[in-house]
């Protein structure tokens, strides 16, 4: 009995670290959370400063929802796709505050 009990317990030792290293694995990596922060904070300044003309305004809803996605995407785990949506809403937000 002793012995299936410590089995037992280096098993759900062994499932409880190799679950703790995939969830250190999986979380995103510090430039991109840095990437995502300057996103939004390059979001809210521009959004702000309210452009009025119809052209910039569609650029700034195109930037808001590339930003919205590379959120979920961090959220889903698939950091690739985050990082290409952020850099491209992080370049129209750029041009915008030119």
């Amino acid at each position: 009995m002793r012995k299936c009990a410590r089995l037992f317990a280096a098993i759900a030792a062994l499932a409880i670290f190799v679950d703790a290293s995939r969830a250190r694995a999986a979380s995103p990596s510090p430039e991109l959370v840095n990437l995502e922060r300057q996103v939004s904070l390059e979001l809210a300044h521009v959004r702000d400063s309210g452009p009025t003309d119809p052209n910039k305004r569609k650029q700034l809803f195109d930037a808001s929802n590339l930003e919205q996605k590379g959120e979920a995407a961090i959220k889903s785990g698939d950091y690739k796709s985050a990082e290409d949506s952020l850099l491209q809403a992080r370049t129209i937000l750029r041009q915008l505050s030119d």
